[in-house]
């Protein structure tokens, strides 16, 4: 089983690094190798269903965090305002990426992460997550500041896809509302 308190302090080494995005890339690979330990390792840890309980660590420089997605869960468009990596250990997390444009928003790419896929995404990256499959998916998500507190975030909404501060109850409630939860 991993220890999440070793590979905190291995991720607050790596972001004083010039690329810390490849080294915690590569303490993502070596975490997600194992996917009963990390998942037993995040069980330990978590306190509730929230995003906030899903915290393993969190300040102004780096945020660690497992995220659980039920099947069919879509969340809206939202930036980070930050770099992220996440690594999918069991299940699946689709990906679609958008560019803000004089006209709105443009869905610019897609990618598909299965179990054992990584994905780095850049301070600029605006994307939507879907659970595509018919079972629970998890991940270790390792971002480059506070998720919590970062300002400049953004969420776009659904039903007029207008630009939005990034407010957490109010993405969760757009979330349940794409997903069709009640």
């Amino acid at each position: 089983m991993i220890d999440l308190d070793v590979f905190v302090k291995k991720c607050k080494s790596a972001i004083a690094n010039e690329d810390p995005t490849s080294k915690i890339k590569a303490l993502i690979r070596d975490a997600i190798v194992d996917p009963k330990g990390l998942h037993a390792a995040f069980c330990s840890r978590i306190t509730g269903k929230s995003l906030r309980d899903r915290i393993v660590y969190n300040d102004d420089e780096l945020t660690v965090l497992q995220v659980a997605t039920v099947p069919g869960l879509r969340s809206p468009v939202h930036n980070h305002n930050m770099w992220a990596v996440i690594g999918v250990y069991d299940g699946e997390e689709h990906n679609a990426f958008y560019e803000q444009t004089k006209d709105g928003l443009k869905q610019i790419g897609e990618r598909h992460l299965k179990e054992g896929d990584i994905a780095v995404l850049k301070t600029d990256t605006i994307h939507a997550i879907t659970n595509p499959s018919e079972r629970k998916s998890n991940a270790i998500h390792v971002y480059g500041g506070n998720l919590i507190t970062r300002e400049g975030r953004s969420m776009w909404n659904p039903r007029s896809q207008k630009c939005e501060d990034y407010e957490i109850g109010q993405l969760s409630e757009y979330t349940k509302e794409l997903s069709g939860i009640a």
